[in-house]
């Protein structure tokens, strides 16, 4: 499918099924995103945090987007996650995603501030595909900011380059509402929280990619096209029914997105060793929010 061109745009960074042998799950894999197909997601995501990306192999992880790409059919997009600071492995890494028909790619923005207009400025143009822009420097942290990538003028010049499909920010609104005066208009500017789709629309957000998509992607849509039209009071309880799920959940990272898609009946919801589940106690809490918001019976 071309890349979807009206916004709010919606991607998912999908979680990566696994059995009771802690092998991927293609079939679950399979069966998961058929269920996905019938929500409100344009893009997804494979190689994220939230898909437990540093437990996967090279060979795993484009073997994961090969399913996801042979189960979307052209139904919608493939996007592949590229974190490496190498400007070779980087193209290498992209390379291998096109190759089993990812569309996009989402690069997030090397460590050291000293070398980020160098890597983009010799990645961008090589790339085979559009590149979304993350800056999430501590994704492992799930719902706190890291130190900032760069200067918000610096953000704004990789930004403008050729080659950029959009930018996904961190989550220091107030940083990143610096960012987006120095991002273009034409460019995707992304909220990356579940529980900041209102505040990342009051600052000029069109689209999200989050670990929330996994679970309530309808929500996320319907927040963003709100606050987008500034209907914020609307809004509101929407608002605080995600942000009562992102609590309980987060915290948890991977495990705690596989509880909430384990009670929705979604496949494969083991984190892989020697990753923890959520606790029981935990996820009594998690169904309860579930509930109050309207997901579960």
């Amino acid at each position: 499918m071309p890349i979807p061109d009206s916004d709010p745009i919606i991607n998912v960074p999908i979680v990566t099924p696994f059995d009771s042998s802690d092998r991927v799950d293609h079939d679950a894999l399979a069966k998961n995103i058929e269920r996905w197909l019938k929500t409100e997601i344009g893009c997804f995501l494979v190689g994220s945090a939230t898909g437990e990306e540093w437990f996967l192999s090279e060979t795993e992880k484009l073997a994961v987007a090969g399913t996801v790409g042979e189960t979307l059919n052209g139904r919608r997009c493939l996007m592949g996650g590229i974190d490496c600071p190498s400007v070779t492995e980087t193209l290498r890494r992209a390379e291998d995603f096109v190759n089993v028909g990812a569309e996009l790619v989402r690069i997030r923005f090397p460590r050291t501030e000293l070398t980020v207009v160098d890597y983009f400025t010799q990645v961008l143009p090589r790339c085979p595909v559009p590149v979304l822009l993350m800056h999430q420097n501590s994704p492992e942290r799930f719902g706190s900011a890291g130190a900032a990538a760069a200067e918000p003028e610096v953000i704004g010049c990789v930004a403008a380059m050729d080659n950029v499909f959009g930018y996904v920010t961190d989550h220091d609104v107030r940083f990143e509402s610096r960012v987006r005066w120095h991002v273009p208009d034409d460019r995707r500017f992304w909220i990356c929280n579940g529980s900041l789709m209102l505040q990342g629309a009051m600052i000029g957000c069109n689209g999200t990619t989050t670990a929330f998509s996994n679970i309530w992607p309808a929500a996320l849509r319907k927040l963003l096209q709100l606050g987008m039209s500034g209907q914020f009071e609307e809004a509101h309880d929407l608002q605080e029914k995600v942000q009562r799920i992102d609590a309980v959940m987060l915290p948890y990272l991977a495990a705690g997105v596989k509880a909430a898609l384990n009670l929705l009946g979604f496949d494969g919801t083991h984190p892989r060793a020697p990753t923890k589940p959520m606790p029981p106690d935990e996820v009594t809490r998690l169904e309860a929010e579930m509930k109050f918001a309207g997901l579960l019976e």
